[in-house]
C-alpha cells in the first residue's frame, strides 16, 4: 500500500440528498437520519460549536486505558478515533454515539458545548490535557483540588491520588505516577491546588481500590466512579468535599 493510501481517512458512510433549498443533489458523508425524522433548525443553529471531538482528545489522553483499548471498546479502529479527535474525520451516528457515552460526554444547553460529565479516575500522562479536562469538570478552576494520604500507614508507592472536588458536583480523582515530571507539576496545572490532605485509611484504600478497578477496561471507568460517588454522597452533595 503507497503511503498516501495509509494515510487516507477512515471509509465513512456517504448518501446522495437533495437539498430542498436549491434544488441540487449533493454527496454528504455520514449515516443519512431515519425517514420520518424531521429535523429541528433551532437546534443546529444553537449547537454549531461541536467541540465534542476535543473533549474527546483531552479524555483519551488521560484514560486509564490506551486509546487503542478505548478505540476498540468503543468499536471503531485506532485510526479511525485518532482522525475524530484530530478532526481530520468525522465518526458515524452511531459510533460517536458509542464514543461519547464510552467517555462521559454530555451536550450542555446552558453552555452550548459538549462536556466530560463524568465522574472519572484519570491518569495525569499529558499536561496539557490533565489542564484541560481540570478546567473543563471544574468550570474554570472552580474546586480546590488536593491530594490524599493516608493518615496512618503507607501510601501507594506506585501513585498519588488527587481529589478534583468542584463544588455540589461528584468528585473525580486524577492518578499521577510518583516520580513522573507531571506530577510534580500539578500544583501549577490544577487551579487552585490546595496541597496535600489526610484521610481516613479506609477511605484511601476505597480510593486505591476503586481506581485499580477503574483500570480494568474503559467500560467501567464511569460505572465505578458512580458507584464511589454514591458511597459518598453526603460529603459532596451542595458542598465542596474537604476530606478529612
Amino acid at each position: 500500500m503507497s503511503s498516501w493510501e495509509t494515510s487516507l481517512p477512515p471509509d465513512q458512510p456517504r448518501y446522495f440528498n437533495l437539498d430542498g433549498f436549491d434544488g441540487r443533489t449533493w454527496l454528504v458523508t455520514g449515516e443519512k437520519a431515519p425517514d420520518g425524522i424531521v429535523e429541528d433548525d433551532d437546534f443546529w443553529a444553537d449547537s454549531d460549536y461541536d467541540n465534542a471531538a476535543e473533549i474527546a482528545k483531552n479524555l483519551v489522553a488521560c484514560w486509564p486505558n490506551s486509546p487503542a483499548d478505548v478505540a476498540k471498546c468503543a468499536g471503531i479502529t485506532l485510526r479511525e478515533l485518532q482522525w475524530f479527535t484530530s478532526g481530520k474525520a468525522p465518526l458515524g451516528r452511531h459510533a460517536r454515539f458509542d464514543l461519547e457515552d464510552l467517555l462521559g460526554i454530555e451536550y450542555d444547553e446552558r453552555m452550548g458545548s459538549y462536556v466530560g460529565a463524568g465522574p472519572y479516575v484519570l491518569v495525569a500522562h499529558k499536561p496539557q490535557a490533565i489542564k484541560e479536562v481540570y478546567e473543563a469538570m471544574s468550570k474554570g478552576g472552580d474546586a480546590r483540588p488536593c491530594e490524599i494520604v493516608p493518615r496512618q500507614g503507607a501510601a501507594d508507592p506506585s501513585w498519588r491520588y488527587v481529589l478534583i472536588n468542584t463544588y455540589g458536583e461528584p468528585p473525580s480523582i486524577v492518578m499521577a505516577p510518583r516520580g513522573a515530571n507531571i506530577t510534580e507539576r500539578l500544583p501549577d496545572l490544577l487551579m487552585n491546588y490546595d496541597g496535600i490532605r489526610t484521610v481516613a485509611p479506609e477511605f484511601y484504600r476505597d480510593v486505591v481500590s476503586t481506581c485499580a478497578r477503574a483500570f480494568r477496561e474503559p467500560a467501567v471507568n464511569i460505572r465505578e466512579m458512580k458507584d464511589f460517588v454514591k458511597r459518598y454522597e453526603t460529603h459532596w452533595a451542595d458542598c465542596a468535599w474537604q476530606p478529612e
